[in-house]
């Protein structure tokens, strides 16, 4: 079975270069790009993009510089209140703990 399909393919991509090379292959194909490439309106048109896009480039360009202009000033300092100290722990004497622990005799 596998052998038979092998058969078909090959025979179809047979057919497939015939027509291909009876429709013009890569002569007419090669005619037709010179064709185009040729043409001054193609010419003008191209001209016409590039320049629009450098300009689109240089715009954006100069957006993206203020962008960071804008970022890059420095903050104002803001006035805060001062941060209160943290309230001391209190802790029991050395010699309080002692006297409790000391029963007079």
């Amino acid at each position: 079975m596998g052998f038979l399909t092998l058969i078909l393919a090959v025979i179809a991509l047979i057919i497939a270069i015939l027509a291909y090379q009876k429709a013009g292959g890569m002569k007419d194909l090669k005619k037709q790009i010179e064709q185009i490439a040729s043409s001054t309106e193609l010419r003008k048109s191209v001209e016409s993009l590039a320049a629009a896009t450098d300009t689109l480039k240089e715009k954006t360009a100069e957006a993206i510089g203020r962008l960071e202009a804008t970022f890059k000033k420095e903050p104002k300092e803001e006035k805060k209140p001062p941060k209160r100290a943290a309230p001391k722990r209190r802790t029991k004497s050395k010699k309080a703990k002692t006297e409790k622990t000391e029963e007079p005799s």
